[in-house]
């Protein structure tokens, strides 16, 4: 995933909504496997998801933006 100011992550999952089931939010790993944290990224901030993701937000930005626990399914 690049922000506008270069590289700030992997792709972790993606947020939907389950009533409309449209995408709400991508979720950006952000760390290192021992203490990794996930980051949700709004939709609205994507502007190219071809061969990569693209965000319109700086990495200054996406590091203030607040750590979202999310559960992982067990299989």
């Amino acid at each position: 995933m690049h922000a506008t100011d270069g590289a700030i992550g992997q792709v972790d999952g993606l947020v939907i909504d389950p009533q409309s089931r449209h995408v709400t939010h991508v979720l950006l790993q952000k760390g290192h496997l021992w203490g990794h944290q996930d980051v949700a990224i709004p939709i609205s901030a994507v502007t190219r998801a071809e061969d990569r993701i693209e965000v319109n937000l700086t990495k200054h930005q996406v590091r203030d933006l607040p750590a979202v626990n999310v559960d992982q399914p067990h299989g």
